[in-house]
């Protein structure tokens, strides 16, 4: 029976093959399938609902910039357990959900 070469550990200061001390953790928790996307009408609701209630970007106004918000964008990822609702959202600029979107692209890369 072949087997596998052995693969250096993850963590990059651990000089071990196949090591053991250090588990992979998976991308996606085992939390089930993601909640099922908000769509059509409703979703046109709760966009102009949060544009309402939040017109201009967060991130922007953290860094002290007033740009408008354009993006309805989910906290914590739907694909990480994040929640298709009111508590997970956030007005975003197409700028700022661009770059947070290469983030959580980073993120996923590195945790397979």
């Amino acid at each position: 029976m072949a087997l596998a070469p052995p693969r250096p550990c993850f963590v990059r200061t651990c000089p071990t093959l196949n090591c053991t001390e250090h588990p992979v953790v998976p991308w996606r928790p085992n939390v089930g399938p993601p909640p099922p996307r908000i769509r059509g009408r409703q979703l046109q609701r709760l966009r102009a609902q949060l544009f309402a209630r939040a017109p201009w970007c967060v991130h922007c106004l953290a860094a002290g910039r007033r740009t408008r918000a354009t993006i309805r964008d989910h906290v914590i990822p739907l694909a990480e357990g994040g929640r298709d609702d009111h508590t997970n959202e956030q007005a975003l600029c197409v700028d700022c959900s661009d770059a947070k979107t290469r983030e959580e692209s980073k993120r996923g890369i590195q945790r397979r």
